[in-house]
């Protein structure tokens, strides 16, 4: 399993690369709006920066288009920034017009898609055989909705380890709209293979109150031990 950090903060990206466990990050327009990232030249500047800080691991970047030709045309554009970005691409439009043929062609053109805002198994399917690298389900929205996000995963990763060697690009599962670290465990469990965490909570998987007391006793039984060796 991978972990995808979901922000375009380049300092937590680099602590997170320091501890070893930055598999790839992802973004999106909202996550840059927090980071700052508010212009097309902006976006443009963090991007490459992220991609070279974490190369040759993937770093997403979604387009900001509801038109196809205008989602090709910036696909095009993002992938030119460095050879380890993957390009976001929703799986409709806002009006819930498909998006498979951009991710078809852009498949064909060697780029590597992210398939994302997913919630349906009958969603990944699709996207997968339209060429889809990453299949990105949103298993906080939709729990949010009243499904199971468990089962989705689940299903989904079923069927794929049946039938992905019929997909065109070797696309795995990420689950993303991570809310909780019961979240990650629980999606561990039903087969993603990747997990896109944001920095807070994967603050929150590292600390433990009972690793702080064990650690904290380990440490005066050891100063202890040291004082007495000293002594004698």
């Amino acid at each position: 399993m991978k972990i995808f950090i979901d922000t375009a903060d380049t300092d937590q990206i680099g602590k997170f690369l320091s501890w070893g466990i930055c598999d790839g990050v992802t973004t999106n327009p909202s996550i840059n709006l927090k980071c700052g990232v508010a212009t097309w030249a902006q976006m443009q500047e963090r991007s490459r920066a992220i991609a070279d800080l974490i190369a040759p691991r993937p770093l997403s970047v979604e387009v900001v288009a509801d038109d196809l030709e205008e989602m090709l045309r910036q696909a095009r554009e993002y992938v030119q920034w460095a050879p380890n970005i993957a390009v976001k691409i929703t799986i409709t439009t806002t009006k819930g017009e498909s998006c498979l043929s951009v991710i078809h062609t852009l498949c064909k053109e060697g780029v590597d898609v992210n398939v994302t805002a997913m919630m349906t198994l009958n969603q990944l399917v699709l996207a997968a055989k339209a060429g889809g690298r990453y299949l990105s389900l949103f298993g906080g929205r939709i729990d949010d909705e009243g499904n199971d996000a468990y089962e989705v995963i689940r299903a989904s990763r079923e069927w794929l380890d049946v039938n992905g060697d019929e997909c065109p690009n070797d696309p795995e599962i990420i689950v993303g709209s991570t809310r909780t670290t019961k979240n990650v465990q629980d999606w561990i469990e039903a087969g993603a293979h990747i997990l896109t965490v944001t920095p807070d909570i994967l603050d929150k998987m590292l600390v433990n109150a009972r690793t702080k007391e064990t650690v904290t006793q380990f440490l005066a039984d050891g100063e202890k031990a040291l004082a007495s060796i000293k002594g004698g």
